[in-house]
C-alpha cells in the first residue's frame, strides 16, 4: 500500500490493510495482544483522531512499516 497522503483517515488505511491481508479485527487484536473491542474502538475513535502511536502499532502488527521521507 505505497502511496502519498490523500486525506484518507488513519482508520480507512488500516481497514484497507486488513482487507489486503485478508485479516479481521480479531486477528489483528491477537497480533497486538489486545482485545477485538480495543481494535474496534481505535478504528471508530478516528472520527476524533487516532493517536499516531496506535496507528503505528496496528501498521506493524499487519506486517507493514511507515516510512517518512523528505521529497
Amino acid at each position: 500500500l505505497e502511496g502519498e497522503c490523500t486525506g484518507e483517515d488513519a482508520a480507512e488505511i488500516i481497514r484497507k490493510m486488513l482487507e489486503k491481508e485478508e485479516m479481521n479485527q480479531r486477528e489483528l487484536a491477537e497480533k497486538m495482544g489486545i482485545t477485538r473491542q480495543n481494535v474496534s474502538q481505535m478504528l471508530n475513535r478516528n472520527k476524533v483522531s487516532m493517536r499516531f502511536d496506535g496507528f503505528c502499532k496496528m501498521v506493524q502488527a499487519l506486517g507493514y512499516e511507515i516510512i517518512i521521507r523528505k521529497k
